[in-house]
């Protein structure tokens, strides 16, 4: 008897937590109340009457500006992505940019990084490439991404040193911070090129720690990841690859820019880096299309660097959220219909992590 009622909690722990729809309402729950935490941070003393004028007084053909500018971006990023891809015979534009774009609004929409597997899904479902060296190639690209907005943060610190008294620990502190990571990413990708077979054994010694199905996908992944680098050898694309990253980025700072002016409030264009730095932690918050946390983080930004009032900094951080989601959004929702998919065809992609382009065709 002793022995059954000691046994008794675990077991109901252990149905509590293999219930699925119990982990989804508590994950939804969770999300639902941090997105809840912080827009009532971010609306805290404002006036929407106010933050509503300011919207409405902004110039609609600056504003129009900044949303032809974002979505230059998918343009970048889709040729970026097919030079990546570096098979003997690329996948032709049109899928490339419904796979990006597609995958992209999924993470403006979901709580998670979806887009991230769903994008290699989709164009493993429609070209020859396999999902497996899309999802290294993803990677990469998120590298890639990371080396920009840790340079631009140190090329900010540098202009704007001495500019901002009261904000120095952040300025300095952020410029030490990012110099550290980019150190030591650098020093990986040179291990990585140089001592290749080094390094990948012990990547496959820390795959051991999986359960073993995950083992082969983990050095599939790794494999693929590592095979990007052959760029480097190939001088025309990687030029490319360089070209389109500055691109990508040239677009995202300067819709910040166009925005600034588009409210009323110019701002200088070094600006956009501090501020796109910020508002990427305020993405990496597990809420639905970064509501709240990029709100929330942006108006600090504003409000403590730039002496921007409650209501302007909130009014600019909407037209900088709108600004950043809608081109993805609507361009997604677009090609969503025109290949005639459903909500859970997009739904199995961001979930489904198949082997190879074989695995695909049967799901």
């Amino acid at each position: 008897m002793p022995g059954q009622l000691s046994r008794s909690p675990s077991r109901q722990t252990t149905l509590w937590y293999n219930c699925p729809t119990l982990r989804r309402t508590l994950q939804v729950t969770s999300v639902a109340l941090l997105t809840i935490f912080f827009l009532g941070l971010f609306l805290w003393k404002s006036n929407l009457t106010e933050v509503w004028r300011i919207m409405t007084a902004t110039s609609p053909w600056w504003l129009a500006s900044a949303f032809a500018v974002n979505w230059m971006a998918l343009i970048f990023r889709t040729i970026r992505w097919r030079v990546l891809l570096a098979s003997p015979k690329p996948p032709g534009f049109y899928p490339t940019f419904f796979a990006n774009t597609t995958g992209y609004m999924l993470s403006t929409v979901l709580p998670i990084r979806a887009g991230d597997v769903a994008r290699p899904a989709l164009l493993a479902r429609r070209t020859n490439v396999r999902f497996a060296e899309a999802l290294g190639t993803v990677l990469t690209e998120r590298i890639l991404d990371l080396f920009s907005i840790l340079a631009l943060f140190i090329c900010f610190a540098a202009l704007r040193w001495n500019a901002f008294p009261n904000g120095a620990g952040v300025v300095h502190g952020g410029a030490i911070g990012c110099t550290i990571v980019l150190i030591a990413l650098l020093s990986f990708l040179v291990g990585l090129y140089f001592f290749g077979g080094v390094v990948r054994r012990v990547h496959e010694w820390i795959g051991r720690i999986l359960p073993k199905r995950f083992r082969e996908p983990w050095m599939k992944f790794f494999d693929a990841f590592a095979k990007t680098l052959a760029v480097t050898e190939r001088p025309r694309d990687f030029f490319t690859v360089i070209f389109a990253t500055a691109g990508v980025w040239l677009c995202l700072t300067a819709q910040y820019w166009l925005v600034f002016i588009a409210v009323h409030r110019p701002l200088p264009f070094d600006s956009t880096f501090f501020i796109s730095a910020v508002t990427t932690i305020g993405v990496a918050i597990p809420t639905p299309g970064g509501v709240g946390g990029f709100h929330k983080l942006c108006q600090w930004a504003l409000t403590s660097f730039y002496g921007f009032d409650i209501d302007t900094s909130v009014a600019t951080a909407l037209l900088l959220h709108l600004v950043g989601t809608l081109p993805v959004v609507i361009t997604g929702v677009v090609l969503f219909a025109r290949e005639g998919l459903r909500w859970r065809d997009l739904r199995r992609a961001a979930e489904d992590v198949p082997a190879d382009n074989e695995t695909l065709s049967q799901s």
